[in-house]
């Protein structure tokens, strides 16, 4: 698995590209802006970007979609079929992405925004603004609020302890650290 973090102009949020090291087939998390590190990365790594996974529609991880499609004509994934004006192939919770010879497992994180989805893929799982290191994504109610901490009790910390989080700002955690001292959820284990 090839794997490399970017960190974009856009409020400094993270873009991620995974890919296949047999077909050479990529998938980038996220777009807050197109940068050219991330056609640099794409061009020198000889790889195909063939998908981009879209976490949530805010222009901060969205920003750079239309220049994307327009470049490499991916197949774009988000929980809704429009995400930033473009058309998306939607997704929910449990559908499965091949990335390659590597398969993402899409996860209903909502509550940041009702379409929010994390892509897993064993070993890592990208959750955007759902949860950081140390913090979880704002929202708009209570209810939201008490949904997304529920779907991620369900769905990201039931997945194996050593999982990386890739977030949608700021650094990576692991499922261990953050079931365990995320102050949104200490003293429940």
């Amino acid at each position: 698995m090839i794997f490399r973090h970017f960190m974009t102009s856009v409020n400094e949020s993270n873009a991620f590209i995974l890919a296949c090291e047999e077909t050479r087939e990529a998938i980038l998390i996220d777009v807050g802006a197109f940068e050219p590190e991330i056609e640099e990365f794409l061009r020198e790594g000889r790889l195909r970007l063939a998908k981009v996974f879209i976490t949530h529609d805010h222009y901060d991880h969205t920003n750079g979609l239309v220049e994307v499609r327009d470049k490499y004509r991916p197949e774009i994934y988000a929980g809704r079929a429009l995400c930033a004006g473009v058309k998306a192939i939607r997704v929910d919770h449990g559908d499965t992405i091949p990335i390659g010879q590597l398969t993402g497992t899409v996860l209903d994180t909502s509550g940041h925004t009702p379409e929010a989805r994390s892509l897993y893929v064993p070993g890592m799982v990208f959750t955007g603004d759902a949860l950081f290191a140390g913090s979880v994504g704002g929202t708009a109610s209570q209810a939201a609020a008490e949904q997304q901490l529920d779907l991620i009790r369900r769905h990201i910390f039931t997945l194996p302890p050593e999982t990386e989080i890739h977030t949608g700002h700021g650094p990576s955690s692991t499922v261990a650290i953050e079931s365990r001292y995320n102050p949104f959820f200490v003293g429940e284990a």
